[in-house]
């Protein structure tokens, strides 16, 4: 619910005194880059360089980059990621290890600033609250017919999972940040060990607000959805896959903790059953049951419900309600990842890939490696 989430204001006259770090790890995303690159290069009201860690990407990122290096962009390829890393936490890494800033900004290389003076009302919110770290809602920009239909039963979930008004109370551990913006201090960021300390995270944006804030440190979420937007891409695999990352790093956070990693799943698992598999078969129950009108409308009134705050959702960011009609098979998606990752569970193993690597994960001891890069 962004209702709850307080919204990035435009107030603020910017002072270049305070430099920022802008830090841009890319891997394959030549046909986005340049979007970003150009938004970037338009900000104003503030003192800032702009990095861009290439990710050993095999679709011309570099020839993308090289287009704006008179314009004062660092190209950075970083050596191959080391063992316990994750590909991006170490681009993050990196990225740092070459920033001269008093803040650093992390940022997708699919993300296009719409406002001019986006980063700089950023620093400004941040020095006004006295924050450490804060990050920034996007609108999120569907291409594709796979992401239009399971992006508002993706962002439900999300915010079930993770609800992002805990994020902004001290007493909550769970710090939601948006890993399409997040900002952060340098001392705070190095205070902490920066991304080195979540170098095997799947969830590293998660795991890195809630390393800060459990160190004491001020982090807020703010609600940027009107100024600036993130591509939400890829087909049914792709959304699959990123299920896969979500619910393997729940398991391994529950591996850490007690050895149980089953333990939490088990409980997503009978929820998702529930609330995502229930509105899914309850049309047939209610095919089955139409002889008793007062049974089809208990049947049909939960999916109905669904159906209705997803079509609203799909009209708030620009798009036809119709794709609603589709839910049912976001949920069969969200369902099946589920169920695999608590299958991977029993025998304690487990199998990631992102962005083209492979990585085998230890559900029992809490442990991730690399295992094939291409």
């Amino acid at each position: 619910n962004l209702g709850r989430v307080p919204k990035l204001t435009g107030s603020g006259d910017g002072s270049k005194s305070t430099t920022v770090s802008v830090i841009v790890p890319a891997r394959n995303e030549a046909s986005v880059l340049g979007k970003t690159l150009e938004s970037l290069l338009a900000q104003e009201g503030v003192a800032m360089e702009l990095i861009v860690v290439d990710d050993h990407s095999t679709d011309g990122t570099e020839r993308i980059v090289s287009r704006y290096l008179r314009s004062g962009v660092v190209y950075v390829l970083p050596p191959r990621t080391p063992e316990g890393w994750m590909g991006k936490t170490w681009a993050c890494h990196v990225g740092y290890l070459n920033s001269r800033g008093d803040w650093l900004v992390f940022l997708d290389a699919d993300v296009r600033l719409k406002d001019r003076r986006l980063l700089q009302n950023a620093l400004d919110a941040a020095s006004s609250e006295g924050l450490d770290a804060l990050s920034l809602i996007p609108r999120l920009s569907t291409r594709t017919l796979a992401s239009k239909v399971m992006l508002p039963a993706l962002l439900m979930l999300m915010y079930l999972l993770a609800p992002p008004s805990k994020s902004n109370d001290p007493r909550e551990r769970l710090a939601f940040f948006f890993g399409a913006f997040i900002a952060v201090r340098r001392e705070a960021y190095e205070s902490v060990g920066g991304h080195a300390a979540v170098r095997g995270e799947l969830l590293d944006d998660k795991a890195l607000g809630e390393l800060l804030k459990s160190k004491g440190r001020r982090t807020a979420l703010l609600d940027a959805s009107d100024r600036y937007e993130a591509e939400f891409a890829g087909g049914l695999r792709d959304h699959f896959g990123g299920l896969i990352r979500l619910f393997t790093q729940y398991a391994l956070d529950e591996a850490s903790r007690n050895g149980r990693p089953v333990g939490r799943l088990s409980k997503y698992l009978a929820g998702g059953l529930v609330f995502l598999g229930g509105p899914t078969a309850l049309p047939l129950m209610a095919v089955v049951l139409a002889s008793h009108p007062v049974t089809v409308g208990l049947c049909l009134s939960p999916i109905l419900a669904s159906l209705v705050a997803q079509a609203v959702y799909l009209r708030r960011i620009g798009e036809r309600a119709v794709y609603a009609l589709a839910a049912p098979v976001a949920h069969l998606v969200i369902l099946s990842a589920l169920i695999r990752v608590t299958a991977w569970t029993v025998r304690g193993k487990a199998r990631v890939e992102w962005h083209g690597r492979k990585y085998a994960a230890d559900l029992r001891r809490g442990g991730i490696r690399l295992e094939a890069d291409r």
